[in-house]
């Protein structure tokens, strides 16, 4: 099976995208030898690539690259490889943070609207909320395309700023529940700049780059940049692979180029506190509390996972081709850094296959335990139903009694999915997709867990959807021009031969399919969920749409036809 979304969904959400995998092989005699192993299917001509640093005991101990750094021109990765690492830049922007609040400038349990006044409209969320992705602040990552941007266009801070303080909306209650944000890490940048008087770029070069000696390290807030040794992104596609082009000047949530070894200069640092005192470390590792008490595994830019035994930190980021992987493991002083260039390279999964290689001998590691149960035909017929994974899209799960059945509204033809235990079922083995049914005690799930990688997931619920008839929507009854504020863009909606159709000028036409009374679905990844809104005579006034982390932003009818 194909992957189930398109590669701009899986970035909105920060989600792995992983595909190209390590191919089995014989034990290598030491840990330096599996870590070559690893990285071989992309030591051959014509492919991208990785570079690795490894740091133990207090040292880097190891350096390994394979691929070619630009396909074009044939130069291969070396260690002075600089790699755009996405996501992986939240924890540079968190300690930022902690930095100013070190010096006594701010404090992250202080309310956004004390340094960011234009956020006083918004329901209070504090900066620790930010750090933890409590918030409920819309994803931009959504906003953006919605509003008419495109992949190609040049999108820089200022212009993500504008987009977010337009709203008037969010996901939910600041502190009720926690969810992926790129927005919560771009608006902590905008705080790094009003406090302290400078960009992003220039406070981390001069309080953590340079003391940390990364000297090929910063954050690229200017596309017209000349850096030495950075490498071009590659995508792969069905004759090979092509450029992944990024026209972003982000920073904050993304936006950081490094090479593999700066990596290590910075996990480093975690050990030897050259940069930032103790508290500031144990600031670092508080992880998020929701109103309801529960903890979070994401702390502040960094995740907390048990892993083989092991308490472990780390990171993921993906943004167009580029991938990249921090992993540390304090209790064994151990912590590896993956970058590449494509995004078939499962940085993840080298990480922990690195991590596996050097410590599987360590006291405190646990080989993980074996799970050979396997469903039988009460489970598989209490896991049936239907699952909302976002606003709009539905996995439609049922049984034949023997095999767990997989559908979509978009393609009701079911597809058997491998069992992998008694609750767990392999969706893509290239892209290292799962679906997981909690234990949850008596009765059926209430919810499912779609897995991407290592520890990627978003829960899906399960809805009941009503019987429904699309053949009796009238697609004429819904056409019109359609205006949101929130996101400063028209669209135009017309029925044509019964179906009806989104335009925006600077998109695709795309189709609108009707799911339930008065719901459709749309054919473009960011506009999965329209729901119209009518008036006491039940004119059709207006909907709300929602895409992947943006829910429900206002448009209003401005024109019948």
């Amino acid at each position: 099976m194909r992957p189930l979304f398109p590669l701009p969904v899986l970035l909105a959400l920060g989600l792995a995208w992983p595909a190209a995998q390590a191919q089995s092989a014989p034990e290598p005699s030491s840990p330096a030898a599996a870590v070559r192993a690893l990285l071989a299917p992309w030591d051959r001509p014509g492919m991208p690539g990785a570079a690795v640093s490894i740091t133990l005991d207090g040292q880097v101990v190891q350096h390994e690259e394979a691929g070619a750094a630009d396909l074009e021109q044939g130069t291969p990765i070396t260690p002075a490889s600089v790699f755009q690492i996405a996501s992986v830049s939240k924890q540079f922007t968190a300690f930022a943070i902690l930095l100013l609040e070190q010096d006594g400038k701010l404090s992250i349990d202080a309310p956004l609207s004390d340094y960011l006044p234009e956020a006083a409209r918004w329901p209070p969320m504090t900066l620790r909320q930010l750090l933890n992705h409590t918030a409920g602040v819309r994803d931009f990552g959504t906003l953006m395309p919605a509003a008419g941007w495109r992949d190609e266009d040049l999108l820089t801070d200022d212009q993500v700023l504008r987009m977010v303080l337009r709203q008037r909306g969010g996901n939910f209650a600041p502190g009720a529940a926690y969810q992926y944000n790129n927005t919560d890490y771009a608006l902590l940048g905008e705080v790094v700049r009003r406090v302290s008087g400078k960009t992003l770029r220039a406070f981390c070069d001069e309080r953590i780059f340079r003391p940390l000696g990364m000297r090929d390290t910063r954050f690229a807030d200017d596309l017209g940049d000349r850096v030495p040794h950075r490498v071009p992104s590659w995508q792969s596609s069905g004759s090979g692979y092509v450029r992944a082009v990024l026209s972003a000047t982000t920073t904050g949530s993304t936006g950081l180029l490094t090479t593999a070894a700066d990596l290590s200069r910075w996990a480093l640092n975690f050990e030897t506190h050259t940069v930032g005192n103790a508290a500031l470390f144990a600031r670092m590792q508080e992880q998020g509390r929701l109103a309801h008490g529960t903890i979070n595994f994401y702390a502040l830019g960094q995740e907390r996972h048990a892993w083989r035994g092991l308490d472990t930190w780390s990171h993921g980021g993906r943004d167009a081709g580029y991938r990249s992987f921090l992993l540390r493991i304090p209790g064994e002083r151990f912590s590896v850094a993956v970058v590449a260039n494509a995004n078939d390279v499962d940085t993840s999964e080298i990480a922990y296959g690195i991590a596996e290689r050097y410590l599987s001998r360590r006291p405190a590691y646990r080989a993980p335990p074996r799970d050979d149960s396997r469903p039988d035909r009460r489970q598989l017929a209490s896991y049936a139903g239907d699952y909302e994974l976002f606003p709009g899209y539905f996995f439609r799960i049922g049984s034949d009694g023997r095999r767990l059945l997989l559908s979509t509204l978009d393609d009701a033809k079911p597809e058997a999915l491998p069992a992998l235990s008694a609750r767990r079922f392999l969706l893509s083995g290239k892209f290292n997709q799962v679906l997981e049914f909690p234990d949850e005690g008596a009765g059926p799930p209430a919810r499912l867990h779609f897995v991407i990688g290592q520890y990627g997931r978003i829960d899906a619920q399960r809805v009941k959807l009503a019987d429904f008839d699309p053949a009796g929507v009238r697609a004429d009854e819904f056409a019109g021009r359609y205006h949101s504020d929130e996101l400063d863009t028209d669209y135009v909606l017309t029925g044509e031969d019964g179906q009806l159709h989104l335009h925006h000028p600077r998109w695709p036409t795309a189709t609108l399919r009707p799911y339930q009374r008065d719901l459709f679905r749309s054919s473009a990844w960011f506009l999965q969920k329209i729901a119209f809104q009518r008036d006491g005579s039940g004119r059709v006034t207006g909907f709300l749409l929602s895409g992947p982390v943006a829910e429900n932003i206002v448009f209003e009818r401005t024109a019948d036809r």
